[in-house]
């Protein structure tokens, strides 16, 4: 059992959700992360544990070719953070993007 337990439900626009929180294989030095303080907006689409996904406005930290992670606020203000097919990650069209800050 992990000693700190990764928060994995969250509320947006009024409604909860539950990420399906998934752990690729990332191979030893594969991953790159974005320099502190630049890290770009995105827009995910969060795979959800009971299957589908939801949009979510957050940041991108770290990436590979095949996935990148996802950091975002929800309603309450919580942290959250998972990684995405980066297929399911794009950048946002001006004044798209409607995240909050993510102190990292």
């Amino acid at each position: 059992m992990d000693r700190i337990e990764k928060r994995t439900k969250f509320t947006l626009d009024g409604t909860a959700y539950e990420h399906a929180n998934p752990t690729p294989q990332l191979v030893a030095g594969s991953v790159r992360r974005f320099p502190s303080g630049t890290e770009p907006r995105v827009i995910a689409q969060v795979p959800l544990a009971g299957g589908g996904t939801v949009e979510v406005h957050g940041y991108a930290t770290h990436y590979t070719q095949e996935w990148v992670s996802i950091e975002w606020n929800d309603d309450n203000i919580q942290h959250f953070a998972c990684w995405v097919p980066a297929a399911d990650v794009r950048r946002p069209g001006e004044d798209e993007w409607r995240g909050r800050y993510v102190a990292f």
